[in-house]
């Protein structure tokens, strides 16, 4: 018996020994009260996403020869019960669907200048049962009901050109306003993620950018991506030397930081020549042939329906792995998984809207739903 209780007790200690010999993959840090999440490159878990193929919307049929099938779609949003809405750039409208995928109606009737109309329509967001528009060559927000009801239409009067609209789906809209400055003589681009209020001014500033307008300027320092769920706000560091994720209420309160080691890419030929091709055509300072150039180390991020992040990291691209879309997992800031999405492709773009997945095509005339786990 007493042979018996040695060799448990042994046993005993050896687990307790392996277990605080193993690595913890993350550290928490506190700094001046604030909480940082510092991951390292090993996953925490296994957490892939499941999912399973629902429907492909390919554009309503039932409707005027000017508004079949889809002319360009430039966005995707979904409401609580899982009606989603497709905004159309070329149509000038926007066309609701049911959970689904059946049609329900679009709205406006037609584009044009009235004030219930659009003229090409760029961005959208969702409040609750709200659909808030904007309309740059009217230079206007148009807000709609779920149900297709016109509200208003309201003017923008301040000459700030709202980019990344967005919300949290309830209350709070939200927009970057990226505008230019001088300052002892120096030019700046200044980059401010902002929190609307009710006459869509911008009241609150959750994160800005200043990045000086000079030989080293380079335009990708200056954007950064977000996310927002339930008056939370999260939003990637937009420097190419750092994995970093700001976490803040919509005061601009930041709540945590989350970080993960990262090693610093330099773009390859073939993305310089992608981004010489937008310089062409965009007011922006020409590449120096002679200096290396790195990406972002977070490109977009999303929030899933059980509140973890979805990060795409920038990696290495080759001919083998240049279709991939990869994504890192987060949940409550500890770094789960890097897995790859294989139902997504090319240059298509990915949404988490509600308790679905919608990928928009590349040629932006469909949309393809999936459920997940």
């Amino acid at each position: 018996m007493k042979s018996f209780i040695k060799l448990a007790a042994s046993f005993l200690v050896l687990i307790i020994l392996i277990n605080c010999s193993k690595t913890q993959n993350y550290t928490i840090v506190e700094i001046n009260g604030l909480k940082y999440y510092k991951n390292t490159g090993e996953a925490a878990g296994k957490y892939r996403p499941q999912t399973k193929f629902l429907f492909e919307i390919k554009g309503p049929e039932n409707v005027p020869d000017s508004m079949k099938g889809i002319g360009a779609i430039v966005d995707v949003l979904a409401d609580f019960n899982d009606n989603f809405y497709i905004l159309d750039g070329v149509h000038a409208t926007i066309k609701k669907y049911n959970r689904n995928g059946g049609f329900e109606r679009y709205f406006p009737e037609q584009s044009g200048i009235a004030v219930e109309q659009f003229q090409k329509p760029t961005q959208f967001a969702i409040l609750y049962d709200t659909l808030v528009v904007y309309d740059p060559p009217a230079g206007k927000f148009l807000k709609y009901l779920t149900s297709g009801t016109f509200i208003e239409s309201q003017y923008v009067m301040s000459g700030i050109q709202p980019i990344g609209l967005g919300s949290d789906g309830r209350t709070n809209l939200s927009t970057f306003s990226s505008i230019t400055i001088t300052h002892e003589n120096v030019k700046y681009m200044v980059n401010g993620l902002c929190v609307l209020n009710g006459r869509l001014k911008n009241e609150y500033e959750v994160r800005e950018v200043r990045i000086p307008m000079d030989e080293n300027f380079f335009f990708p320092d200056a954007m950064m991506n977000y996310t927002a769920k339930d008056g939370v706000f999260y939003v990637t560091e937009n420097m190419s030397d750092a994995y970093r994720i700001y976490v803040a209420d919509n005061r601009g309160n930041l709540i945590y930081i989350i970080e993960k080691e990262y090693k610093k890419i330099p773009y390859n030929q073939y993305e310089i020549s992608q981004l010489n091709g937008f310089i062409a055509a965009s007011d922006l300072p020409k590449l120096d042939s002679t200096r290396t150039y790195y990406k972002k180390a977070v490109n977009t991020i999303e929030i899933d329906k059980n509140n973890r992040l979805w990060a795409q990291p920038s990696l290495d691209r080759t001919t083998t792995n240049q279709d991939s879309f990869y994504i890192d997992v987060f949940d409550k800031g500890v770094f789960i998984n890097r897995t790859v999405l294989d139902f997504i492709k090319g240059n298509e773009i990915y949404k988490l809207e509600g308790n679905r997945i919608y990928v928009i095509a590349e040629d932006r005339k469909s949309v393809r739903v999936y459920d997940y786990e």
